[in-house]
C-alpha cells in the first residue's frame, strides 16, 4: 500500500499565523468560553476566518489543539493538590473534585470543555476521561474506608462536573457553592442511608 504524501513544511509567515491563532483562541477561549466566535479569534491574531480552516480544518480541531493543552494543565494541577493532601483518600477526593469545580468557575474554556460541550474533540475527549479515571482511583479507596457510600458511580461524578458547569455558566457563584456542598454531603456514606435510584 503506498504510504501517503507528506505535506510540505510550512513557510515561516504560515507557521507564524498559526501561533498567532493558537495565541489568540487560548485568550479568547479564556476570556469568554469555547463559544467565541472564529471571526474574533481571526481578527485578533490579524488574519482570515478562512485561515482558520486552512490551517485547522474545523473548530473542532481548533480546539482540540489549543484546549486540551490548557485542559491537561488543569486537571494536572487539581491531581497535584489530590497528591499534596495529607489525610484520608475521602479528603484526597474532595480535594481533587473541589479543585476541578475551581477550575471551572476560574475559566470559561476550561468549563466549556470539561462539560464536554464539544464531544468532537478528540484530545480533550481523552483528557476528560483521564481526569474521571484519577477520580475512580480516589473514589475505590475512599470507599474502602467507608467514606464514601457504596452505590455512587463515576458517572455521577461527571455529572458533578456537568451540574457545576450549569451553575458556573448561571453566574452565581454563592447558590453554586451551597449547591457543591449539599452535593459533596450527599457522596458522604451514613448510616441509614436511601438507596441511590438506578
Amino acid at each position: 500500500m503506498p504510504e501517503a504524501p507528506q505535506r510540505p513544511p510550512l513557510r515561516a509567515d504560515a507557521r507564524r499565523n498559526v501561533e498567532k491563532l493558537r495565541q489568540a483562541a487560548a485568550d479568547a477561549f479564556s476570556e469568554h468560553g469555547l463559544d467565541t466566535p472564529l471571526e474574533t479569534i481571526a481578527k485578533l491574531a490579524g488574519v482570515s476566518v478562512g485561515t482558520i480552516y486552512n490551517r485547522f480544518g474545523s473548530r473542532d480541531a481548533l480546539l482540540d489543539q489549543v484546549v486540551n493543552e490548557l485542559a491537561d494543565r488543569q486537571v494536572r494541577a487539581a491531581m497535584a493538590i489530590a497528591d499534596g493532601t495529607v489525610g484520608s483518600a475521602w479528603e484526597r477526593l474532595l480535594a481533587y473534585v473541589g479543585a476541578i469545580c475551581q477550575a471551572q468557575a476560574d475559566d470559561p474554556a476550561f468549563n466549556d470543555a470539561f462539560s464536554r460541550r464539544y464531544p468532537n474533540a478528540p484530545a480533550l475527549k481523552a483528557v476528560c476521561d483521564q481526569s474521571l479515571a484519577f477520580a475512580a482511583e480516589l473514589a475505590v479507596g475512599a470507599r474502602s474506608e467507608g467514606a464514601l457510600r457504596e452505590d455512587v458511580r463515576m458517572d455521577d461524578i461527571a455529572s458533578f462536573f456537568q451540574v457545576n458547569g450549569d451553575l458556573v455558566r448561571a453566574g452565581d457563584d454563592a447558590a453554586r457553592r451551597r449547591v457543591l456542598a449539599l452535593l459533596f454531603e450527599g457522596l458522604r456514606a451514613r448510616p441509614g442511608s436511601l438507596p441511590l435510584p438506578d
